[in-house]
């Protein structure tokens, strides 16, 4: 997943999107995982420079702003460096608070299923969907495959694109198989080494955030050959 960095023109709407994802965690995640989220917003909306990504508030500050205890602060902060979604960039020394990082990538991808409650075009944008191609573009595989099939996760994943984008979904997924899905990693076998590249390549977090979507404890996707 690539992040574009929030400066310049449509930053606004990528800082926007950010957020979003971040809310509807705290709407629908986890207990743990929603106060973090709802807190890193604050900390973002507060005190966040866009413009060299990077985040100065004293604990102290932190407490305050949250209104919990400066133990419960460090705590939340320690859980927030233990997801990764902040990194400690500079040392607090006298006179100077400690500098954070906040890594966009590691945030979104725990946003990821909860992208498509809050609308297919959100979840579209964030997962860089492909755009309907017009109707007299040639597409591979032409539409001779049947809708997908199969209660498996593939299954479910399939019909979840088949549903969003026909077209897409007959041209680079119909012939996809589940080879298997252990230890939260979805193994996926395609027909030839072309379009296993070309779906790595152009599809990755589209194929992922769906997996994500349907199964919470995904974390990656891979295709290979059969």
């Amino acid at each position: 997943m690539q992040v574009k960095r929030a400066v310049g023109q449509g930053a606004h709407v990528i800082k926007y999107d950010i957020l979003s994802a971040l809310l509807a965690l705290a709407a629908q995640g986890d207990a743990g995982d929603a106060r973090l989220a709802l807190r890193l917003s604050l900390l973002i909306t507060a005190r966040y420079d866009w413009q060299r990504a990077r985040f100065n508030v004293g604990l102290r500050e932190i407490a305050t702003m949250w209104g919990v205890t400066e133990r419960t602060a460090k705590r939340d902060m320690a859980q927030m460096r233990a997801l990764e979604w902040i990194t400690v960039s500079r040392q607090a020394a006298r006179g100077r608070v400690t500098e954070h990082t906040i890594n966009m990538e590691k945030v979104l991808r725990s946003t990821m299923p909860f992208w498509d409650k809050i609308g297919p075009d959100f979840s579209a944008r964030m997962s860089q969907a492909p755009e309907p191609k017009p109707s007299n573009v040639v597409q591979l595989h032409q539409s001779t495959a049947p809708s997908p099939q199969g209660d498996d996760l593939w299954g479910r994943v399939a019909t979840r694109l088949h549903g969003l984008d026909p077209q897409t979904y007959q041209s680079w997924f119909a012939r996809i198989v589940q080879v298997d899905c252990v230890s939260g990693t979805l193994r996926l076998a395609a027909p030839s080494a072309f379009i296993a590249t070309y779906i790595k390549t152009h599809f990755g977090t589209y194929l992922l955030s769906n997996a994500v979507a349907e199964d919470r404890s995904i974390r990656a996707v891979e295709v290979v050959m059969p």
